[in-house]
């Protein structure tokens, strides 16, 4: 995946259009862009707090692979297939919410033939092991995956990704380093929302500026005022100063209202809803009272799974209590309304009667999304529109 956030131009020339509907529907465009796309991308797991000490594992499936990510007795934290190389049985299952497991000694042990391997990945210990004639216990240990801690967050990648994370948010990496990420605890238990919708309409839809008003009135009158988009290479950006207002719903004029001063943010950013959307499938909600992220896991052509976890700073005092909450409420009414309207578009887009449609000039987070897919999969429309 090349640098270039405007690889075709389209951001400049202002005849940008929509990704045709085949590519939300058709089985081979999903599988090339799980290969061109998906496998080779950076995905978070969960946070350093989530791997509290040696010997705890964070299970991770993405696309019909799983990963392990485990941190040893040295404290690092090592990722892994998770997959025994005996003959490849799960080697771990987790708590089937969270993915937490913890090993034995240290260990990873095949619940099959109890084949065990180090955290290091080493294969120790093969039952009947002088039954296997030429058996080379070097050549047969678990096969490591990419995987880097950013700003406390676990990065794991099912292939080799084209650069590293800290490099792709490094334009954004001293806006954020004040909220202290490292320093955080998981606030909820993750939540997963199955969504029947193609996971770049989910996507577009989080990059969509034109929606907030009709879709989302509550949050349109909490920031709509200065919401806006700006391109960071591999990440796009959304922000919005909070307003006060007697209108909108009471969740949102409570949270305005009891939102504490926070001392330990920059001035400008004490009052700021802001978003990371990086680059292919993962979003960063990032408020002065917390943090949660929103990844899109496809589990078909149009089906979708959005994990979602929030994090925050230790803070016992009541106001903080009751902003997390008001936080929550808004949110959860704007996954509700959101739901209703990826699910629809994905049932029109299923038709087959949709091909391309313009995007506006001031679409800026839709243009580079869809402009990144189609550099990625060399995909040329079938629309003579969006050809010119």
């Amino acid at each position: 995946m090349a640098s270039d956030p405007h690889p075709t131009g389209e951001l400049q020339t202002g005849t940008a259009r929509s990704l045709e509907g085949i590519c939300y529907t058709d089985p081979d465009f999903h599988r090339l862009e799980r290969e061109r796309i998906l496998t080779a991308s950076w995905q978070l797991v969960c946070h350093i707090s989530d791997l509290p000490g040696p010997g705890t594992v964070i299970r991770f499936d993405f696309m019909g692979r799983s990963a392990i990510a485990i941190r040893g007795q040295d404290g690092g934290i090592r990722a892994f297939l998770n997959v025994c190389r005996h003959r490849g049985s799960r080697l771990v299952d987790g708590d089937p919410q969270t993915g937490l497991a913890y090993c034995v000694d240290n260990r990873l042990r095949c619940p099959y033939h109890a084949w065990v391997y180090e955290d290091s990945g080493e294969l120790v210990h093969v039952p009947h092991e002088p039954r296997y004639p030429g058996l080379r216990r070097e050549e047969l240990a678990l096969h490591p995956l990419p995987v880097e801690v950013w700003l406390g967050f676990v990065f794991v990648a099912f292939e080799p990704p084209a650069t590293s994370v800290a490099k792709m948010m490094q334009a954004c990496a001293a806006e954020l380093e004040p909220y202290r990420f490292a320093e955080m605890r998981r606030l909820t238990e993750p939540r997963l929302r199955p969504r029947r919708a193609n996971w770049k309409v989910i996507c577009e839809n989080y990059l969509d500026s034109h929606h907030l008003g009709p879709a989302h009135p509550a949050l349109k009158q909490l920031i709509g005022q200065s919401y806006g988009f700006e391109d960071r290479g591999d990440v796009m950006t959304i922000r919005g100063e909070l307003e006060t207002s007697e209108s909108g719903s009471w969740s949102a004029r409570a949270y305005s209202r009891w939102l504490p001063s926070l001392q330990s943010l920059p001035a400008d950013r004490r009052r700021l809803w802001s978003y990371y959307f990086v680059w292919p499938n993962l979003a960063l909600d990032v408020y002065p009272d917390q943090i949660d992220f929103m990844q899109m896991l496809p589990t078909g052509t149009g089906e979708t799974l959005i994990r979602e976890i929030a994090y925050a700073l230790p803070d016992p005092r009541r106001d903080m209590r009751l902003t997390r909450y008001l936080n929550w409420r808004i949110n959860r009414q704007v996954n509700r309304e959101d739901q209703r309207l990826i699910e629809r578009t994905q049932a029109g887009l299923a038709s087959g009667d949709y091909r391309s449609g313009p995007i506006a000039t001031d679409e800026r987070g839709l243009r580079w999304f869809t402009s990144r897919i189609r550099q990625a999969t060399d995909r040329q429309s079938n629309d003579p529109a969006a050809r010119r």
